[in-house]
């Protein structure tokens, strides 16, 4: 059966059925465990639908594609030259209830390549098209919005600003990147998360720095004296923005780290330090660590000139061994809008 040029429905898709469709590191807890070759092939209990096609696993990441509920979907990406490694993308996550992203149906329309299709909920006759791209090392997501051709409603009047999509990057099932060594799907202990905040960074006018030595802040989405909240790190969950934007007054959250980054990257060490996995963006409003061991670019959608339906947003996960300077390379030449006001 040809399928790689061809939507699916996700209404024929059922939940539980497995569709085949594939013709300078610190070293910190967990250091010294091994972690065996990541699986081409999820557990079919987890509700995959489709895999990219990947004419060479030991080159290109392996992407699958599940469903949580019939509107969310989850891009599940392992590196084949990362061990332990997983990032579950959630694509969306609901975090507006004024706005939501209603998945309609999905294609792969090239060799390793998904392509999902939303529906706006507030606006249906819009949509947002999102192709999640293999390449050796990373991981390419870009968005851009269509009119729906089948629009057969009243009179179509695309507003000129639109939120982003939210975008959860987690690597909390990822064994050697999970909080403490301990993958799973929430609740860590302090230690634990302690941890993996230990091993995330982003790029400041110092460098590669670690989470755990930024001026972190308290937020209000947990009581005062929550666990979660607690010094020295306080806010488990923390947003950064640039260098050039005040940290207390943009982006408006109160838990803004009062340190900002030089490019918008953030990225963790493996628990072995062997390793790292990274997610950079085009221009951001601002980038967050966040409680399911996970990664937020807040995108926005450019050019902020264009007419709207000319705009798109695009991020790209990376994963490869321990080397922050080739990172930063890397991140520069794929995003030199982003990087203008890195260091050079």
């Amino acid at each position: 059966m040809i399928v790689n040029k061809q939507w699916f429905a996700v209404t024929s898709l059922p939940l539980l059925v497995v569709v085949a469709l594939q013709c300078s590191a610190r070293v910190c807890a967990g250091s010294g465990n091994t972690f065996p070759v990541n699986p081409h092939r999820l557990d079919g209990l987890e509700g995959v639908v489709a895999m990219a096609i990947n004419p060479d696993p030991a080159v290109y990441p392996t992407m699958s594609l599940k469903l949580h509920t019939r509107e969310i979907a989850f891009v599940v990406i392992t590196f084949p030259d990362v061990p332990g490694s997983r990032v579950n993308a959630c694509v969306f996550e609901s975090t507006h209830p004024e706005l939501r992203f209603d998945l309609i149906d999905l294609s792969l329309p090239g060799d390793n390549k998904i392509t999902l299709r939303h529906r706006l909920s507030d606006m249906p006759y819009l949509h947002v098209i999102t192709t999640f791209t293999a390449e050796p090392g990373a991981v390419e997501c870009d968005a851009k919005l269509r009119l729906d051709p089948e629009w057969a409603g009243k009179e179509i009047d695309p507003p000129d600003h639109l939120r982003w999509p939210n975008i959860c990057w987690s690597s909390s099932l990822a064994p050697n990147f999970a909080p403490g060594g301990q993958a799973k799907s929430w609740k860590w202990t302090k230690r634990q998360y302690y941890d993996w905040i230990g091993r995330c960074f982003i790029f400041t006018e110092g460098g590669q720095t670690f989470l755990d030595k930024t001026r972190r802040r308290t937020t209000p989405e947990v009581p005062e004296d929550d666990v979660r909240n607690s010094p020295p790190l306080f806010a488990w969950s923390q947003h950064y923005a640039g260098v050039w934007e005040d940290p207390v007054n943009h982006p408006p959250t109160p838990n803004t780290s009062l340190d900002g980054y030089e490019i918008p990257l953030i990225g963790a060490v493996s628990s072995d330090g062997k390793s790292l996995i990274a997610l950079a963006g085009d221009w951001t409003e601002y980038i967050a660590q966040a409680w399911g061991a996970c990664f937020h670019h807040i995108p926005q959608w450019m050019p902020a000139d264009a007419p709207l339906l000319e705009r798109s947003f695009r991020m790209k996960l990376y994963g490869m061994r321990n080397d922050p300077d080739e990172l930063l390379k890397r991140a520069k030449l794929d995003f030199p809008d982003a990087a203008k006001r890195a260091i050079k």
